[in-house]
């Protein structure tokens, strides 16, 4: 975002007087807007006991939904009651951000893990059934995953970024992004588990051959944007549509195929010319 993040989080130290952890130093994070309960901060060290390092990413998503995407403060709960069916859950989603301030049509839920967790995409998905949330988010501060079901349909889908406030995720499939826009860092290894788990998991195709056909198509797509679109826009996305997006992805990969089997050709040609003898 632009900024260290001790300019955005206000943490704070108090002694403690009472209990049994009088005389300790406990640390608190002043929240951005109040929590469902009416509280508005919350503790996030104590000196020789627990730390809540979930609670800066949350925090950080806050200061990020307003700043970044314009939602508004009073759109926004924090630890809000999940209902599951006539039971309330025991859990509470960590962000909820809702369509306006009425808070009846949740928009996008947050799941907020400490760095390098890599559980509560489940969790993450039943919150979205039980509040019917299109978006939701799982992270970790350093990974994001951000889920899309177009319903009443399955958690087969994702987006690259989240709505904006007064965008839908239908603009977010059909943006167009430039080479120049894509993110350049990002963790291979997990995108390729992540892939496995969320797209291909019982799919009954093979994998690796399905991930790489998806990565080749991609590096060509970024080559061809590069090299030879004068608004260097890339193709490679999803359209609201999964067959527009299957034949936009096998439309990229054939054309992959045939530059990789013409360059192939014409190296074995040159290979094979004769070398004129020195007179």
């Amino acid at each position: 975002m632009g900024k260290p993040i001790h300019d955005i989080l206000s943490i704070y130290s108090k002694v403690s007087t009472t209990g049994r952890d009088a005389g300790k130093t406990k640390y608190y994070l002043k929240s951005f807007i109040p929590f469902s309960s009416g509280n508005e901060e919350v503790q996030v060290f104590v000196e020789d006991g627990k730390a809540s390092p979930e609670e800066i990413v949350r925090q950080l998503w806050v200061y990020k939904l307003i700043h970044q995407y314009g939602y508004k403060d009073d759109e926004i709960d924090l630890e809000a009651g999940v209902q599951f069916g006539t039971e309330v859950g025991t859990k509470a989603a960590d962000i909820i951000i809702y369509t306006d301030n009425t808070k009846e049509t949740p928009k996008i839920i947050v799941e907020c893990k400490k760095p390098r967790r890599k559980d509560g995409i489940e969790q993450l998905k039943s919150y979205m059934n039980a509040k019917g949330a299109p978006v939701a988010v799982w992270s970790n501060g350093s990974d994001s995953i951000i889920l899309y079901r177009p319903y009443p349909k399955e958690f087969d889908d994702t987006l690259f970024d989240i709505p904006r406030r007064g965008q839908e995720p239908k603009d977010v499939l059909e943006a167009k992004k430039t080479v120049l826009q894509l993110n350049k860092d990002f963790n291979f290894k997990h995108i390729l588990q992540y892939l496995e788990e969320l797209v291909l998991a019982d799919s009954g195709k093979d994998e690796f051959n399905e991930i790489f056909k998806l990565i080749f198509a991609k590096i060509w797509d970024e080559k061809e944007a590069l090299e030879n679109r004068k608004n260097k826009t890339v193709e490679f996305g999803k359209a609201l549509d999964p067959d527009i997006t299957y034949d936009r992805i096998n439309g990229l990969f054939k054309k992959a195929c045939e530059t990789f089997s013409h360059r192939q050709l014409q190296t074995r040609r040159k290979s094979n010319m004769s070398i004129p003898e020195k007179k």
